[in-house]
Formats: structure tokens, C-alpha cells, sequence
């Protein structure tokens, strides 16, 4: 008998041996559980409804590819017991959880036996992009735990696998704050310490050196949280307290960062355009902008909450800080766009949204005319695309003072303000500084 009916055969077997008059996804062993896949099932998926791992599953049923699964096929969990278990019914368009009637139009949501992880049954009508920003995670993300190829295919009834959004306060050591307690990409995050007979706080955020300061009865720091679309999940942070005798009280926990909502982006770039992302330019520009938003003034010029740069009342956003960029059909970048572009018409004024030094105001090749100000405390402001320069290099700002006037110059499409911010040489998003006090 050939090798595929060899196959065929024994997979008949297998459901016939789990089947009655109807087929239930699971059946408990003493020691094991034998479980049949269904559609939209991904073995990261089996391994979380069944408190396993991915690596157990593969081991117990000698699984060489982790992504080849059929609907049907039976795999045996070892240790495992399933809990909140439902009996799907397999169709063409995915596994349907056995709920009343009156109930089918909303269960939406089911319990996941994973703390990080919850599970979301596919409505007619949804997209990838809807439940992303529905649970507020990223696209990219939903795929790669769910191993979606393609994020325009999917079933109604299809179970996906949603990352929670974790709050980082039920686990903070006494006298440990951090704000915002959910943190997400491109945020900038605060950690403040309350302790008494302190003389000293030093500090790690995963590769990031901190910088605490005496803030009232407090220290604080501030950390630049990635947009990167490959940082997320849960980062060191470790912190050493000295008494006022020198004494070190080493202090370590986990934060947990969560997905950001960016969209994606096509952009059409004219053979202008293209020849600014030559790499020998991009990368004399770039480096520049590094060494620059890489040095520490002690001082924290700023008070408050940032103004907004333009007085103009309800500008319209041309691009939102990270979103994920495709020029001329071309993959998506993993980083996305540096900062919030305001699309509004050239000669428009352009104000400092905050105190600071002027560190840079000159023309760049993909920049355009840009201005940059240092805040103090590792924080950063720049401006990009300018018609016009009108602060000058070592120049005191205050907030509300004129900077320059909106343009087009450098790599851009039209008249807009591009506002790029750094945290210790790391973008992000502008429009939190404007709506909270730092620190």
C-alpha cells in the first residue's frame, strides 16, 4: 500500500477511535489528553487552551514542524487537562464553541487558561485590523501567535489567541511606581521611588542606563519604551538604593510591555524621493540625529505638561506617530515613523512646546530644515521639513516661542510639521507629553 493512503488510513483511524455520534475535540486520560484539531488551530494555540507548552506537544507525538497541522489530526498532550473546554463542531468555516442560542450572538470572548492570553471567536464581518485595535495590539502581533500567513484570511468561528494588555502594578515591590501602570511601545515611562534614608538611586531598564532625580519626597526616571514591533513582552528593570551610609538595597522586577495600535501605510515615492534613501545619505543623516539625541543634560528645563507646537485648533494628524510604512508596495518597516506628522499649509508658525536649548537648526538632506531642542534629562524635541529657521543654535526657548514655519522641504509629499521626540536617544510618542505631566 503507498505511503499517502498509509496516511489517509491512519487518520481515519484516529478520529474513529475519539468519534461516537458526534467528535468531541478532547479526551482525558489518566496521564494525557488525546486531541483533535480543528480549523484556525495553531499548536501555540492547543499548547495555551491546555496549559502545555509548544515543546511538550512537539515531543509527545514527534512533530518535526510546529506549522504543519491538519484539521483532524489527534495529538496527544501530555500532563495536561483542558480547562474551559468546549466541543466545537467542525465545519468549512472553523470551530463553532457549543453555546445557548440566545447567547451565540455575543460569546465573542472565551476564558484562556493563560494569564497573558485571552481567546476571541471570529464574527461575520470582522478583520484582523478591527480585532487588533478592538484588544488593543498590533496586527503583526495577532499573526505571529496565531501563525496567520495571511492576515485578509479568516473564519467565521476561528479562534484566535489575543495578548492581554497587563497591567504592571499588582506586582511592583513596595514603594515602586510606574506611570502608566499598562505600558505600551513608543510611551514614555516614569518609574518613581519612595523610600526613606535614600541617598541614591541607580538604575537599568533592560539596556537603558536611568537617571533618577529628587522629584518632592521621590526619585524618578524616565525610560524610552520602543515602538519596534519586536519589543514587547517583559523587560529587567533593576534598580540599587543607597542608604546615607553607602549601603546597596538591590531591587529587581519585570515590566511588562504591551502592544501599541499602529496602522500601516502605503506610500508612493517618486524617483526624487527614492534616491533620499540611499543608504550612504540616510546614514550620514541618521547618525547625526543619534549623536546628538544621545547626550544628558542634568538639568530638566521643562515644567509640566507640552504645549502643542502650532496654534492651530484641532490639526489634522497626515500620519500618526509609529505607524508601519510600505513605500511602493515594499514590506513594511519594523519601526514605523519616527514621530506625529500635522498636515496644515506652508508659512504656518511653528512654536517650542517646551523650555530648552536649541542643539540643532540647519538644513538636512531627508530632514529638510529641522530645529531640535534638548529639554534636559535625556528628552528631545525636533522639528522637520521646515520653510523656514527662525531660532538659532545655543538659543534659550521658552515655550510658546516661534521656531520656524511650517514647509515642505526634504523627504516629504507636502506642506506638513513633522514632531519627533527621544527618551534617552529612544523615539516617542509626542502626544503623551501634552497630555501628562513628566515626571
Amino acid at each position: 500500500m503507498d505511503p499517502q493512503a498509509l496516511a489517509r488510513l491512519a487518520l481515519l483511524a484516529a478520529i474513529l477511535a475519539v468519534s461516537g455520534n458526534s467528535t468531541p475535540s478532547h479526551i482525558s486520560t489518566t496521564n494525557s489528553t488525546a486531541y483533535i484539531v480543528q480549523a484556525g488551530d495553531t499548536l501555540f494555540s492547543i499548547a495555551t487552551k491546555f496549559g502545555t507548552t509548544i515543546a511538550a506537544v512537539q515531543e509527545a507525538n514527534q512533530l518535526a514542524d510546529p506549522n504543519a497541522l491538519a484539521v483532524g489530526q489527534r495529538l496527544i498532550i501530555p500532563g495536561a487537562v483542558a480547562q474551559n473546554a468546549v466541543t466545537p463542531t467542525p465545519s468549512a468555516r472553523g470551530p463553532t464553541p457549543t453555546v445557548s442560542s440566545s447567547a451565540q450572538a455575543t460569546a465573542t470572548r472565551v476564558p484562556s487558561t493563560s494569564a497573558e492570553t485571552e481567546t476571541y471567536i471570529v464574527q461575520s464581518g470582522d478583520t484582523l485590523a478591527q480585532i487588533a485595535a478592538q484588544f488593543g495590539v498590533i496586527v503583526a502581533e495577532l499573526q505571529r501567535i496565531n501563525n496567520i500567513a495571511n492576515p485578509n484570511l479568516l473564519s467565521v468561528g476561528q479562534r484566535l489567541i489575543i495578548p492581554k494588555v497587563t497591567n504592571n502594578a499588582v506586582t511592583l515591590p513596595e514603594g515602586i511606581s510606574l506611570s502608566p501602570q499598562a505600558v505600551r511601545q513608543g510611551q514614555t515611562l516614569t518609574i518613581r521611588v519612595q523610600a526613606e534614608n535614600v541617598s541614591e538611586v541607580l538604575g537599568k531598564f533592560d539596556q537603558q542606563t536611568l537617571r533618577f532625580n529628587r522629584v518632592g519626597e521621590d526619585w524618578a526616571a524616565l525610560a524610552g519604551i520602543s515602538r519596534c514591533a519586536n519589543y514587547i513582552g517583559k523587560f529587567p528593570l533593576n534598580l540599587t538604593l543607597r542608604d546615607n551610609l553607602g549601603n546597596p538595597k538591590p531591587v529587581q522586577l519585570n515590566v511588562r510591555v504591551n502592544a501599541g495600535t499602529f496602522p500601516t501605510e502605503d506610500i508612493t515615492l517618486t524617483s526624487e524621493m527614492s534616491a533620499l534613501l540611499d543608504p550612504a545619505i540616510m546614514n550620514a543623516e541618521n547618525a547625526l540625529v543619534a549623536q546628538t539625541v544621545a547626550l544628558y543634560s542634568p538639568g530638566q528645563a521643562w515644567q509640566g505638561a507640552f504645549r502643542m507646537p502650532l496654534d492651530v485648533k484641532d490639526p489634522r494628524v497626515s500620519a500618526l506617530f509609529g505607524e508601519r510604512r510600505s513605500y511602493n508596495g515594499g514590506k513594511p518597516g519594523l519601526c514605523g515613523h519616527e514621530g506625529q506628522d500635522f498636515g496644515v499649509p506652508g508659512g504656518t508658525p511653528v512654536y517650542a512646546p517646551a523650555a530648552g536649548a536649541v542643539v540643532i537648526a540647519q538644513p538636512l538632506q531627508v530632514r529638510g530644515n529641522v530645529v531640535f531642542i534638548d529639554h534636559g534629562r535625556g528628552v528631545f524635541s525636533a522639528f522637520y521639513h521646515l520653510s523656514e529657521i527662525a531660532a538659532k543654535e545655543g538659543e534659550q526657548v521658552q515655550p510658546g516661542d516661534l521656531i520656524g514655519k511650517v514647509g515642505t522641504t526634504g523627504f516629504s509629499t507636502g506642506n506638513h510639521l513633522h514632531w519627533s521626540m527621544w527618551v534617552n536617544g529612544i523615539y516617542v510618542d509626542p502626544i503623551q507629553w501634552t497630555k501628562q505631566a513628566m515626571p
